[in-house]
C-alpha cells in the first residue's frame, strides 16, 4: 500500500470516527435547523392569515357603520381589538367609531372609545392621529385644558396644521386671544396655500385679532 493510499485511509478513518462521535449532534442541529425553518413559514403564514381576517373583519365594520347598524359596528370594532391589537384596524375602527358618536352627541362615548384604542396603538401616525381626534372632543366638551395637554403629544409635521388650529381654538375658546392668534398663525404657515382649509383658518386669525395681510 502506497503512502497516499495510507493518507486516505487514515482521513477517511478519522471522518467516520468523527462522524460516529458527532453524528447525533450534526443530525440534531440539522434537524433543528430545518424546525426553524418550517416554523417560521408557519409563523409567517398564519401572520398572513390574521392580517387577511382583520382586514375582512374591518370591512365588515365599515358596512356596519355605514348601514347604521351601531350595535353590530361596535361590536366588531370590539373584536378587532380583542383578537387583532397588532394590526392598524382597532385604531382606523376607533377613528371611525368616534366620529359617528360625535355626530350622534354622544361626545363623551367618542372619548372613550379613542382613549381605550390608545394604550394598543404603537404606529405613532395613528397614534397621533387619536390624540387629535381626542383633543377635538375634549374641546366639544368644554374641557379646554385637557385637550391642550392632549396636544401636547403630537409632533409629527404631517399634523402640525390641525395640531396649531386645536390649540388656536382652546386658546381662543378660554379667551387668550394673544395666544389663540399665535397658534393660528402657525397653522396657516404650516398649510398649503391650496388647501380650502385656509379661508377658515383665516377667519379664526382675524377673529383673534390677526391679519393676513403682509405688513407694508
Amino acid at each position: 500500500m502506497s503512502n497516499d493510499q495510507i493518507d486516505e485511509y487514515e482521513q477517511g478513518e478519522r471522518v467516520r470516527k468523527w462522524l460516529r462521535d458527532n453524528g447525533g449532534s450534526v443530525l440534531g442541529g440539522i434537524a433543528i435547523g430545518l424546525a426553524a425553518i418550517v416554523g417560521f413559514q408557519a409563523w409567517q403564514s398564519r401572520q398572513d392569515g390574521q392580517k387577511l381576517e382583520a382586514a375582512k373583519q374591518f370591512e365588515s365594520f365599515l358596512t356596519a357603520q355605514e348601514s347604521g347598524e351601531a350595535e353590530q359596528a361596535a361590536g366588531l370594532a370590539a373584536s378587532l381589538s380583542t383578537n387583532f391589537a397588532d394590526t392598524p384596524y382597532p385604531a382606523l375602527a376607533a377613528l371611525r367609531r368616534s366620529a359617528a358618536l360625535v355626530n350622534e352627541d354622544k361626545t363623551e362615548d367618542a372619548l372613550k372609545t379613542l382613549e381605550a384604542a390608545l394604550p394598543k396603538t404603537d404606529d405613532p401616525t395613528l397614534r397621533q392621529l387619536v390624540l387629535l381626534r381626542a383633543a377635538r372632543a375634549e374641546l366639544i366638551l368644554g374641557r379646554h385644558d385637557a385637550a391642550l395637554a392632549r396636544l401636547d403629544g403630537v409632533d409629527l409635521p404631517a399634523y402640525a396644521a390641525l395640531r396649531e388650529e386645536l390649540r388656536g381654538d382652546a386658546f381662543a375658546a378660554q379667551g387668550k386671544r394673544d395666544d389663540a392668534r399665535a397658534a393660528y398663525q402657525q397653522a396657516l404657515t404650516a398649510t398649503d396655500v391650496a388647501s380650502p382649509t385656509r379661508v377658515i383658518l383665516e377667519l379664526k386669525l382675524a377673529d383673534a385679532g390677526g391679519s393676513t395681510t403682509p405688513e407694508a
